[in-house]
């Protein structure tokens, strides 16, 4: 139930993030850009773009595809992602709800289409954003 976002342990929360293939030579391990909400409920951060050096992190998690994405878009992207609001203490609202907002915004924008945004929706699910607790 926890990884179908049904239930929160607390602990941990099912992740989501947006990677872009940055350099991929043909005998070599493989450069993605991250774009994501980092760390766990009470203690989130957003650096992006994180240069990722790994094979396992791209075939060993779900993947959805979003599109090809220009430099303009890409940037564009950022920006949105860079927008988004986050309460750094939030045990509410994890990436989740973050991730929701950013692609929103690629919607509003024609990033990506609303069907698209509705499948991630499905499959992940991506959360609502709620009313933080009152500390």
């Amino acid at each position: 139930d926890q990884a179908a976002g049904l239930t929160y342990s607390e602990i941990s929360d099912r992740h989501v993030l947006l990677w872009r293939l940055n350099d991929e030579l043909t005998e070599d391990v493989p450069i993605t850009q991250v774009v994501q909400l980092t760390s766990q409920p009470g203690n989130y951060n957003y650096y992006a773009p994180v240069a990722v050096r790994s094979r396992e992190s791209r075939t060993a998690n779900l993947q959805i595809t979003l599109g090809r994405f220009s430099r303009t878009q890409r940037d564009q992207i950022l920006r949105f992602a860079k927008d988004v609001k986050f309460e750094k203490k939030s045990t509410v609202n994890s990436c989740r709800v973050w991730t929701r907002d950013l692609l929103e915004a690629m919607v509003g924008r024609g990033l990506i289409s609303g069907d698209l945004f509705t499948d991630i929706d499905s499959e992940v699910p991506l959360l609502k954003r709620k009313p933080e607790a009152s500390s």
